[in-house]
């Protein structure tokens, strides 16, 4: 049987076009409203896979629109800032409609159009992964401070505890060790049995234990008893460093707290005056930014891997008190520190062995 049917009466209730009465079999409706379906979402330049609350234009289709010239048409102000923030093209000086479809004709023009960056559209690959490498790392980087006992009054009985120095250290494992430099917690030579940390997240200062210290080469131990840790920074090393590699330094420069600076391994090799007055040799040298507070903090490669302990700078105006970073620092290596806070952790200090007798004895006679 035939009977009329209008277009915009409800088969479908999403179609809205009007056209004549026409008398279309029944058995027919049904095929012929699934393609109407099929022509609006071309108009609309979805993929058929996506819902309408999250829309994204179809590259192939909107290419096809702008041969075509009626993108203007076809794409809401919405997914036409969408397609040019995908391409990475500014769009922020466009005005009006007419301007983005303008601005969307000439990225296509000179090659840009069908160039389609991972990730955000604001960042580059590299620039991906460094964001990626810092939210991953930077929980685990604490601040550390010490302070030091000061009676204000000779009539007062009791002392006031006034900071002494701060400085960056980072988890070592699971069971909460915290490693940092030797000059971070020992303050004018003595070294405190406590010390206090702070965490990304904590709202309040955590107490750490010294474990233990090596002022030869500027390294300190430290644990604190807390249930929620963060993950320990990935260990990595340092023998088969590169001149030129990429490096990520995290610490609170000056107080201000999960600092990222970047650089690269600028020499390797160096020697540099331990906290103990021996010289630290092999250390990595660096023009990533690192400033007073930055000292403790871990130095990375670009997969998040510790490498180093930063620990110095190079700066000829710190003996008039205006020392800061001019692109020369320190780190300590991260196979060197592997050894020192092993031993450490085990012994609570640094156990050197002691050569046999007989190479001490000096009757014997070599030939």
């Amino acid at each position: 049987t035939r009977r009329p049917l209008r277009w915009g009466a409800a088969p479908h209730a999403g179609c809205r076009f009007l056209c004549p009465e026409q008398t279309i079999p029944t058995g027919e409706a049904a095929g012929m409203t699934m393609m109407f379906a099929v022509a609006v979402q071309s108009l609309l330049l979805l993929h058929p896979s996506e819902t309408h609350a999250k829309r994204r234009p179809n590259t192939a289709l909107v290419s096809a629109r702008m041969q075509f010239g009626d993108i203007e048409q076809s794409l809401s102000v919405t997914e036409l800032q969408r397609l040019l923030s995908e391409r990475n093209v500014d769009f922020r000086d466009c005005l009006e409609k007419r301007d983005l479809v303008e601005r969307l004709r000439s990225s296509s023009a000179s090659g840009r159009f069908s160039s389609v960056v991972a990730g955000p559209p604001s960042l580059t690959e590299s620039e991906g992964r460094t964001v990626d490498t810092f939210r991953r790392v930077s929980p685990s980087v604490c601040f550390v401070q010490t302070s030091q006992s000061v009676v204000t009054s000779p009539f007062s009985l009791r002392a006031m505890e006034v900071p002494a120095g701060t400085g960056s250290g980072f988890v070592w494992d699971a069971d909460g060790h915290v490693v940092t430099n030797y000059h971070v917690v020992a303050s004018r030579g003595a070294v405190p049995r406590l010390v206090r940390l702070k965490l990304q997240g904590c709202s309040e200062a955590l107490e750490a234990q010294v474990v233990g210290v090596e002022a030869d080469k500027d390294i300190a131990v430290l644990r604190i008893r807390s249930g929620a840790l963060p993950p320990p920074v990935p260990v990595g090393t340092s023998s088969d460093l590169q001149v030129g590699q990429t490096v990520l330094a995290i610490g609170n420069p000056f107080g201000l707290d999960y600092t990222l600076t970047t650089g690269v391994v600028s020499a390797l090799g160096r020697e540099v005056d331990g906290a103990g007055g021996r010289p630290i040799k092999g250390c990595i040298q660096t023009d990533a930014a690192i400033n007073p507070g930055s000292s403790g903090g871990p130095l990375l490669d670009s997969r998040g891997r510790l490498i180093g302990i930063n620990t110095a700078i190079l700066s000829p105006g710190a003996k008039g008190g205006v020392g800061g970073n001019i692109g020369i620092g320190f780190a300590i290596p991260v196979d060197v520190v592997r050894r020192v806070v092993t031993q450490i952790i085990r012994h609570g200090r640094v156990v050197r062995q002691t050569p046999p007798r007989h190479l001490l004895d000096t009757s014997c006679t070599h030939f």
